[in-house]
């Protein structure tokens, strides 16, 4: 009895760029948000994997299709990974999600390989076609100038593979593997575009929600998929979290407080430093109003310390949200502190146990997406004026890396979105504002 296979039946627009990418060895789609590119990726992997093709060695023996694929990170990998578990499971002969392996009972092999530092990923294998997922996201110019051509490319050769490179845009980098097989023609790549729209699964009054509450750019990059040049202009605007030029009194009551921590975890001059940003949420008063939710940032604190001493460094944050608590009377008290599930974060959440600390990691979900896609997230929350900062916040200033300012003000009106030198740029404080935008509005259950 024959297995049955269930893949997700694509929609019409990505029936028609599978369609003509069949014609072409090499194709890119520029894709926005929720156009479903996980769908069109699993379609191809689940297509060549369940069909056959002759052995390189033996070309009268056939054999189920050779697919690798790429990925920045490791945490990219998981969603396709659970797709092609469930829709491969009658054919599967083993399997290695830490491993990133899936072999079928026809011979077919699927492999998964993260890029970022990786310059051997792939290096060996040959494939009947290799899938790139977010690849605006990958290392520039190692991408572009390395691991594909010299890497991932050659793979291809002896099966006559074929190649298909899916992300949305993330500005405008000639050196960005992405951007420039869009806009290289000699690098041979075809390009497909699919904006949000072209997903007729998608509502078209829910889209225009999203125009509306985003920043332009935020919606010409994520949703029309479009490149967008960031160097000019910081993502978020300062002034948003003003009230006619001016930050606000500290609230006199809210239903609660709670703190975001960004952990140091490298420790050098040049790298993170621990940032505590304080906030305190206000819903119910402010609905008798008629108003929407409030957050406001009722204080904040960097520091560069020894991984070995945040322990000693935490109570210290916990005494000043019991101060703050007297100011801002929060009816339903303090929520705690909000931290990374990764590295010292982790550490700090075992020791939170034994201390009776109330401490929250951070959902893993969150977390795991990059600091761009982050900011991303947090951007329309910010564009439509839900946070604040107060006086005492936006006055502040403190030494930090021998420099005295206000941190928390220079690392968000500093952030661009795509910046190539993102690496020496402290945004520790960036980090936990646009956490704390996440937690308080972008998901109902985290707080």
């Amino acid at each position: 009895m024959m297995a049955e296979i269930f893949a997700t039946e694509l929609h019409p627009a990505q029936r028609k760029i599978w369609a003509e990418g069949i014609k072409h060895q090499y194709n890119v789609v520029r894709c926005g948000r929720r156009w479903g590119k996980t769908e069109i990726l699993g379609t191809i992997a689940v297509s060549y994997a369940t069909s056959l093709f002759p052995s390189t060695k033996n070309p009268n023996k056939l054999q189920g299709g050779r697919v690798g694929i790429f990925t920045a990170e490791y945490k990219q990998q998981q969603e396709i990974f659970d797709y092609l578990e469930e829709a491969l499971e009658p054919l599967i002969k083993k399997k290695s999600r830490s491993d990133g392996r899936i072999r079928l009972k026809n011979g077919a092999r699927i492999d998964f390989w993260v890029t970022n530092n990786n310059p051997l990923a792939g290096r060996g294998r040959e494939y009947d076609v290799v899938l790139l997922d977010e690849s605006a996201f990958t290392k520039s110019p190692e991408m572009l100038k390395e691991i594909w051509p010299k890497s991932i490319k050659p793979t291809l050769l002896t099966r006559r593979g074929r190649a298909w490179v899916f992300s949305t845009p993330n500005g405008t980098d000639e050196q960005n593997f992405f951007y420039a097989i869009c806009h290289d023609k000699s690098l041979g790549f075809y390009e497909h575009h699919a904006p949000t729209s072209s997903n007729p699964f998608v509502p078209p009054d829910e889209l225009a929600k999203e125009e509306k509450n985003n920043d332009p750019r935020v919606f010409q990059q994520e949703f029309l998929a479009e490149f967008v040049d960031w160097s000019d202009a910081a993502l978020l605007d300062i002034n948003k979290l003003l009230v006619d030029g001016e930050p606000v009194a500290m609230p006199e009551h809210c239903d609660f407080i709670f703190a975001v921590m960004d952990t140091a975890l490298k420790g050098g001059t040049e790298n993170d430093g621990t940032g505590v940003v304080y906030y305190a949420y206000e819903e119910t008063y402010r609905k008798k109003a008629g108003l929407q939710p409030q957050l406001s940032i009722i204080d904040w604190d960097v520091t560069q310390i020894k991984a070995s001493l945040l322990p000693e460094y935490m109570p210290g944050v916990y005494d000043n949200l019991e101060r703050l608590a007297k100011i801002c009377r929060p009816r339903l008290g303090s929520y705690g502190v909000h931290i990374e599930d990764a590295a010292m974060g982790a550490i700090l959440a075992q020791k939170a146990e034994s201390e009776g600390w109330n401490m929250t990691p951070i959902d893993s979900a969150l977390t795991g997406k990059g600091k761009d896609e982050r900011a991303v997230l947090a951007s329309g929350h910010h564009w439509q004026e839900k946070c604040k900062i107060t006086r005492a916040a936006y006055d502040k200033v403190a030494t930090f890396k021998q420099n005295t300012a206000n941190h928390l003000v220079k690392q968000i009106a500093g952030f661009h979105l795509a910046d190539p030198k993102a690496h020496k740029r402290a945004d520790d404080l960036f980090d936990c504002y646009t956490y704390g935008l996440i937690l308080a509005f972008g998901s109902s259950d985290v707080l």
